[in-house]
C-alpha cells in the first residue's frame, strides 16, 4: 500500500486522507494514516495537505476550505510541536478554535 501511495502522489495523482474504519476510533486511524503517508515517502507537509488543501479540492470546495486565507472558513487546531518537522506532532492537540471560539483540552476531553 505504501508504495502505491507514493507512486500515486509522485505521478500527480490525488491522495486524500480519510478513513471509514469501523474498528479504530477516527482520530487514531486518521493520524496513523498521515504517518503511513510519511512512511511511504511523502513529506510531512504533503501528508498534511492530503487532509487540508487536497481534501477541499476533491470536494470542490477549495475556494472556501482547506487553507487559512482571508475569506475562507477555517476551524483551527493548535498543536505542541511542528508537524512539518514531524507529522506525529499533529497528534499533540492543545487547543481547537471552532466558529471563532477557543477550546482547551479540559473542554475537548469532556
Amino acid at each position: 500500500m505504501l508504495d502505491t501511495v507514493f507512486k500515486v502522489a509522485r505521478g500527480c495523482g490525488r491522495v486524500i486522507a480519510g478513513t471509514d474504519s469501523p474498528i479504530f476510533p477516527f482520530a487514531i486511524a486518521f493520524h496513523a494514516e498521515l504517518q503511513d503517508y510519511v512512511n511511504a515517502g511523502l513529506t510531512p507537509f504533503e501528508a498534511l495537505q492530503t487532509a487540508t488543501t487536497a481534501a477541499a479540492d476533491a470536494l470542490g470546495a477549495a475556494g472556501d476550505l482547506g487553507s487559512i486565507e482571508a475569506g475562507k472558513l477555517a476551524d483551527l487546531v493548535f498543536v505542541d510541536g511542528n508537524p512539518l518537522a514531524d507529522v506525529k506532532n499533529a497528534r499533540k492537540v492543545r487547543r481547537v478554535m471552532k466558529n471563532g471560539e477557543l477550546y482547551g483540552m479540559d473542554v475537548l476531553l469532556k
